[in-house]
């Protein structure tokens, strides 16, 4: 089913719907409205933040290690063939 499909269904469902319903789907909108405008990295704690900024930071300056070099350094250090 296409979103177009689908929305007509929701239509169709709505105007046949009570209003119980017609409440349940509205705080569901709200919720998903809310979490839609909230981006998560706000709701980290301020040292998270920091750690990710710092991690953006050597990203952009070159400073980055290939999975190959981290597991080749993690499989010596451990005696892992």
């Amino acid at each position: 089913m296409g979103a177009i499909e689908l929305r007509n269904k929701i239509i169709e469902i709505i105007n046949s719907s009570d209003e119980r319903f017609l409440r349940m789907v509205s705080a569901l909108h709200k919720t998903y409205s809310e979490q839609e405008t909230t981006d998560f990295y706000d709701e980290l704690p301020k040292e998270i933040q920091e750690i990710l900024m710092e991690s953006r930071d050597q990203a952009r300056q070159g400073k980055t290690r290939s999975h190959k070099e981290v597991m080749d350094d993690f499989r010596k250090k451990y005696d892992i063939a």
